[in-house]
C-alpha cells in the first residue's frame, strides 16, 4: 500500500513539473538570476505588467536595463496596462486632498489695527533683533538694602521708589564705565557724552521709553519727580518727541510685577545696551541667613561693548544697589579699573 502511495505521488508531482514547463516555454521565462534593477526600470514593469523573470537581464552584473524591458514590450507589442481608477468629479477634494488631522474647528477672529506708534516700534524692534548682534550677562543683585532705604525715606515723608534708586546706581555706573555708556555708528563706536537714560513705559498705545537726561548729575529725588512727570505723560500720550527719542541706555523693569524672576529685551536703536530687572526672590546667603536677591541682565550690542566691559558693569550696579545710602553722594572724578571697589565711592 505504501508502495502504492509513493507511485502516485511521484506521478502527481511529475504532472505538476510538465504544466509548469509547459507555461514557462509559452512566456518565454529567464531561468537566469537578475542582479539590481533602478526605479525607472520598476516603472516600466509596472507601466506594462511585467515581472522581472520575464526579461532577459543584460546589464553588467546582471543588472535589469531600461533597454532589456523595452526590447519585450516592442517583440511582443505590449500595450500600457490600464488601471481602474476612481473618476472624481470637478470641484470635489479627495481624501488624499485632505489628510486626516488637517481640518479643524476654530472660532472667529478680529483684526487689530495698528496704530502709528505700534507700528513704528514693531518695525524699529524687528530690525534691531535682525541687525545687532545681541549678547547677554546676567548678575544677582543682593535687594534688602534698595528696599530698606525706601522704608527709611518713606517714614521721613520721602516719596521714592525702587526704580528710582535703580536709575541712580545705573547712571552712576555708566559714568564710571563709559566704555558702556556707547552707540554703533557706521563702521564703529562712539561715546557718549551725556548720560541720558530711557525707561519703559507701558501704554494703552504701545510700550515707550521716556528719558531722564543727566540722570547722573541728578539726586534720587530729582529723579524720582521727573520720572512721575514722564510718566504721566506717557500715559496720556502727551510726551514731546525729544522726551522719548534718543537716549542712551535704557531700563525694563518688571519686578513689581512679582511673578517675573528674569528676562531679556531687544536694544533700543540707536543705544547699545538695555538693563533688565525681575522680581526678587528669598536665596539664602554664605551665612546661612534668608536674603532677597533680584536677576539683572545686560541685553549688549557686541560689536560696541565687550564682555568684560559688561561684566563690570553688572558689578558697579550690584555693588550700588547693596549699600544704596553711598548713592546719595556724588560719584568721584577718578580713575577707576578692574580692582577699584566702586560702591565705596559713589
Amino acid at each position: 500500500i505504501y508502495i502504492y502511495i509513493y507511485i502516485r505521488w511521484v506521478m502527481n508531482s511529475a504532472g505538476a513539473l510538465c504544466r509548469v514547463i509547459s507555461t514557462a516555454s509559452n512566456r518565454q521565462l529567464s531561468t537566469e538570476s537578475h542582479g539590481l534593477m533602478g526605479p525607472a526600470v520598476k516603472l516600466l514593469l509596472y507601466h506594462y505588467g511585467l515581472s522581472p523573470i520575464e526579461v532577459t537581464a543584460t546589464g553588467p552584473k546582471k543588472n535589469l536595463l531600461k533597454s532589456d524591458v523595452m526590447a519585450v514590450v516592442q517583440s511582443r507589442k505590449l500595450n500600457p496596462v490600464e488601471r481602474i481608477t476612481k473618476k472624481v468629479e470637478d470641484g470635489k477634494k479627495t481624501s488624499m486632498d485632505a489628510p486626516k488631522g488637517s481640518e479643524r474647528s476654530i472660532g472667529g477672529f478680529i483684526d487689530i489695527p495698528l496704530t502709528n506708534m505700534r507700528r513704528t516700534i514693531a518695525k524699529r524692534l524687528s530690525q534691531s533683533k535682525a541687525t545687532i548682534p545681541h549678547e547677554y550677562v546676567s548678575g544677582s543683585v543682593a535687594w534688602d538694602g534698595v528696599a530698606s532705604l525706601r522704608r527709611q525715606l518713606k517714614e521721613d515723608g520721602i516719596a521714592v521708589s525702587l526704580n528710582d534708586i535703580i536709575i541712580k546706581a545705573v547712571a552712576n555706573a555708566l559714568r564710571a564705565i563709559p566704555s558702556v555708556n556707547v552707540c554703533w555708528r557706521g563702521e564703529g563706536v562712539v561715546s557718549l557724552p551725556s548720560v541720558d537714560i530711557s525707561i519703559a513705559v507701558a501704554t494703552p498705545q504701545g510700550l515707550i521709553t521716556p528719558i531722564v537726561f543727566n540722570a547722573d548729575m541728578k539726586g534720587i529725588l530729582e529723579i524720582s519727580q521727573t520720572v512721575r512727570d514722564l510718566t504721566t505723560k506717557a500715559k496720556e500720550n502727551g510726551l514731546a518727541p525729544n522726551e522719548f527719542q534718543g537716549g542712551t541706555f535704557t531700563i525694563s523693569n518688571l519686578g513689581m510685577f512679582g511673578s517675573v524672576i528674569g528676562f531679556t529685551a531687544i536694544i533700543n536703536e540707536p543705544q547699545a545696551a538695555i538693563l533688565t530687572i525681575g522680581s526678587p526672590v528669598y536665596e539664602m546667603n554664605e551665612w546661612n541667613k534668608t536674603e532677597s536677591r533680584c536677576l539683572m541682565t545686560l541685553c549688549y550690542d557686541g560689536r560696541a561693548i565687550s564682555v568684560s566691559d559688561a561684566r563690570q558693569f553688572i558689578s558697579h550696579v550690584s555693588q550700588s544697589l547693596a549699600q544704596p545710602l553711598l548713592l546719595i553722594t556724588s560719584p568721584p572724578t577718578i580713575a577707576l579699573d578692574d580692582q577699584f571697589d566702586y560702591a565705596k565711592f559713589l
